[in-house]
């Protein structure tokens, strides 16, 4: 089973007049590390700190192809595991896991759809959060021509466009400010993890996820409960709002980034 990629460097606030070559190589090699330790995550629900350690599936390049530099690669899964699973989310739904994680850190707000890309995302994917911070070095990468020559990098599935990497992009992942005020919230639980502490509120139903860690302390056992209990409440279709009080961590556009969790409360 394989899955073709494109990445394309072209115009941006800059007109395209070739790919440096040091930028170049430094955004391919984010891209590869971005996309194999996602996919690891997804069929083998286990996160990576070096790359070369992924297995169930093979990221080499294809033929590349002049102009606005475009350059195919092929992602396949090469073992009985990795391809079950792929089969199980189908590519379509294995796409919204993978887009879900490249484009959440750069502020871009994917959903999961597809109810059985829902279903492997809340069962087996627990380290969600553990990979989103870990793609913040890759992704950067990825913007080196953003930050280096001007250009814009889009990646495709395929002939399909379905992330770009810009200067707003960019701008999003590496600035940041934590606000020394706390707040009290009312959310829902969409996603948490006992283990770490971490996880992501929605506002109601309809609304985007924002990712929240607590503070180094940790969180209480109830402040677990409570969290646990409205993310249970969510998967069986009704919606619990526990009372929260955070600080909020904000891109320099005033976007909220993150929330760092102080404290839990019933309502």
């Amino acid at each position: 089973m394989k899955i073709t990629f494109v990445i394309r460097y072209h115009d941006g606030a800059s007109k395209f007049h070739g790919l440096n070559m040091y930028y170049g190589a430094d955004s391919f090699g984010g891209m590869a590390e971005a996309v194999a330790l996602t996919t690891h995550a997804i069929v083998n629900n286990e996160i990576l700190t070096q790359t070369p350690s992924t297995k169930g599936f093979s990221l080499d390049f294809k033929e590349s192809h002049e102009g606005s530099y475009i350059q195919k690669f092929i992602l396949e899964f090469t073992d009985a595991d990795a391809i079950r699973v792929v089969e199980y989310l189908r590519p379509a739904g294995f796409m919204e896991l993978m887009t879900f994680h490249l484009a959440s850190p750069l502020g871009l707000n994917p959903k999961i759809e597809s109810d059985v890309a829902k279903r492997w995302f809340r069962s087996y994917m627990d380290d969600s959060e553990t990979l989103l911070e870990r793609l913040s070095r890759p992704l950067t990468r990825i913007h080196h021509p953003v930050s280096g020559q001007g250009y814009q990098v889009t990646l495709f599935k395929s002939r399909t466009p379905f992330l770009s990497f810009n200067e707003r992009t960019l701008d999003y992942l590496s600035g940041s400010e934590v606000n020394d005020r706390a707040e009290e919230l009312l959310m829902g639980v969409s996603r948490f993890n006992a283990r770490t502490g971490t996880g992501r509120f929605i506002e109601d139903e309809q609304s985007d996820s924002i990712s929240f860690s607590p503070l180094k302390a940790g969180l209480t056992r109830k402040a677990k409960s409570l969290l646990a209990n409205s993310l249970k409440d969510l998967a069986e279709d009704r919606f619990t709002q526990v009372k929260v009080e955070v600080r909020r961590v904000m891109a320099r556009d005033g976007r909220t980034k993150h929330l760092i969790l102080q404290a839990v409360h019933e309502v």
